[in-house]
């Protein structure tokens, strides 16, 4: 069974929250509420469920449309980590306010992007909360899903309340059996190890409640409690932890690695059996437009003059791959990755690439997915001389989708119902090889899961030359790590594989916060990309600032119980 969950519903869900109890938005407030007073639990559990969206009716411009904190972190970790720009129209265009700040790294407690997150996420916090004290006041006899439905809910909990901890790290944990007047005085918690123990305890308590597979298609199972468990054990380094639970998802069978890379990132439906856990998106639901991946809305590429020639008639080209992540596709001879040099010069006509360059990012003069009027053209880019010419071509749907699109030829332009994933089974795999190899308990196995990564790159069928569809893109090359490599060389070919196979999916900057690297590598990033892109001349990461700062009105709301982070 897949963990995308299928709800054609969602925008009268949506509306479904209990009302606050205090001033602070950690209680937030929401239009047309309903209560456990007024509504079944099963809805109570589809609101939950309909929060990883970040989309909410308060009536509220950024709580509909979250284009500066979409759930797939593009601006909180792809800007951060030097994946993309932020693209758009210029430094001046931000999204939520304070975008640009974001990308080099000047950061400020009065950040709206960073409001907006902090909102999201207890948004679904809330819901969670709103539909586990309905639940439980509920008898077994008369609601026979009872046990599911609350491990379900534990570990949407535990997904958004790890969500605060990478953009925070320091969260105000409640859950249903703090009393509703205590909420409010609850401080701030820098503590890592309680945060993980919250998280890991939820986890564990859906472990215990879930089945292995449930009839409905969609709901969380246990393999996919597994899946998160085993996530937040690598984020804590627990090595031999995160084995046993990788273990527990590669044997139950349920997911795998599909075999076409380009229809991954294009075809809604392909890639449930990749995706352990996915925000599933819908169209011709009854709303408007569909309810669509809006958060990602302000990445398709731009179309100048509604050309019906180009793929996708419009788009705001935000997200842009970034010169250093293109530069990173370039292989040697042995059709490895060249992880020390890759950066010294910018990728050629001429350069080996991994094939998986031109699945991920769009160039122009490369085909675009299965777009035949025309291959990528230079004025798909709203401002090339500040941002380059790369978009971001990965989960974003194909033109061709016929029937899955709410409007391919206008607003809302690249969406459709192609899903996002949180967690995917490449992810996991990388992750158990990590486990394998900073454990030092058996490195050749954690590289021989690397080279499974990467075999199913070089088998996947490679982007064609638009005018010769007999011959490639690019010269493309891709071979497998022997599997001899010493420790440390297993761990720099670890995370590249990591930024090869996982970019632009929102995972680049929290990865280099807890490998504990992101000031040394954002700075030496910036030290080089500064002499492309101007503007980053007086960028520089700090300690602090690998974490959002704590909103300054939720800190003024809470009466001085909440605490900013030393730095701000």
């Amino acid at each position: 069974m897949k963990t995308k969950f299928k709800i054609v519903f969602t925008l009268i869900i949506s509306m479904q929250l209990l009302s606050c109890v205090n001033d602070s938005d950690l209680n937030v407030k929401e239009n047309n509420v309903l209560s456990q007073d007024n509504i079944n639990p099963e809805q109570l559990v589809i609101a939950a469920y309909s929060a990883l969206d970040y989309r909410y009716n308060t009536g509220e411009f950024r709580d509909l449309w979250p284009f500066d904190h979409a759930p797939s972190n593009w601006a909180t970790s792809d800007i951060r980590c030097g994946d993309a720009y932020k693209g758009g129209g210029g430094t001046g265009d931000n999204p939520g306010g304070g975008m640009h700040q974001l990308e080099t790294h000047d950061l400020f407690p009065s950040s709206e992007n960073a409001y907006n997150v902090w909102r999201a996420i207890y948004f679904g916090i809330k819901r969670v909360d709103s539909a586990l004290r309905a639940i439980n006041t509920i008898d077994e006899t008369k609601f026979p899903n009872k046990k599911e439905r609350i491990g379900e809910l534990k570990v949407l909990r535990a997904h958004f309340y790890f969500e605060a901890i990478k953009n925070f790290g320091s969260i105000v944990w409640y859950d249903e059996n703090t009393p509703a007047n205590q909420i409010n005085q609850i401080a701030n918690n820098f503590d890592s190890g309680f945060m993980w123990s919250k998280v890991e305890g939820d986890l564990k308590d859906a472990i215990a409640l879930l089945p292995d597979s449930q009839t409905e298609l969609g709901r969380i199972n246990k393999v996919v409690a597994y899946a998160y468990l085993c996530k937040a054990q690598v984020f804590q380094k627990k090595w031999p932890e995160a084995i046993i639970s990788a273990n527990y998802v590669i044997n139950s069978g349920k997911y795998g690695l599909v075999t076409d890379l380009e229809k991954l990132y294009s075809i809604p439906g392909y890639g449930n059996r990749e995706n352990i856990f996915a925000i599933q998106y819908s169209i011709n639901d009854g709303s408007q437009y569909g309810n669509l991946n809006f958060g990602n809305l302000l990445n398709a590429p731009d179309s100048p003059g509604d050309d019906i020639k180009n793929p996708y008639l419009n788009g705001d080209d935000f997200d842009k791959p970034s010169q250093n992540l293109v530069n990173a596709y370039k292989v040697g001879a042995d059709g490895l990755p060249l992880i020390d040099s890759y950066n010294n010069a910018n990728v050629t006509a001429t350069d080996l690439v991994d094939p998986r360059l031109d699945h991920e990012i769009g160039r122009t003069g490369i085909t675009w997915k299965d777009w035949a009027a025309r291959p990528q053209q230079a004025d798909w880019n709203r401002d090339p001389a500040t941002y380059g010419s790369f978009l971001v071509k990965k989960n974003v749907i194909s033109p061709n989708s016929n029937g899955l699109a709410s409007n391919p030829t206008g607003f809302p332009w690249a969406l459709g119902n192609l899903d996002f994933p949180i967690i995917k089974y490449s992810d996991l795999l990388l992750w158990k090889a990590e486990a394998l190899i900073e454990g030092n308990s058996n490195v050749s196995g954690g590289v021989a899961i690397i080279n499974e990564i990467r075999n199913r790159a070089k088998n996947s069928p490679y982007v064609k030359d638009f005018n010769k569809p007999s011959q490639n893109a690019a010269n493309y090359l891709i071979n497998l790590y022997p599997l001899s490599l010493s420790q440390d060389v297993a761990r720099k070919a670890l995370r590249m594989e990591r930024r090869l196979e996982l970019a632009n999916e929102g995972h680049g900057f929290y990865d280099l916060v807890r490998w504990g690297i992101a000031e040394q590598y954002c700075n030496a990033y910036i030290q080089v990309e500064k002499t492309r892109r101007t503007y980053l001349q007086s960028a520089s990461l700090q300690a602090h600032e690998q974490y959002l700062p704590i909103p300054q009105i939720e800190i003024d709301a809470s009466a001085g119980v909440y605490k900013q982070r030393t730095g701000y």
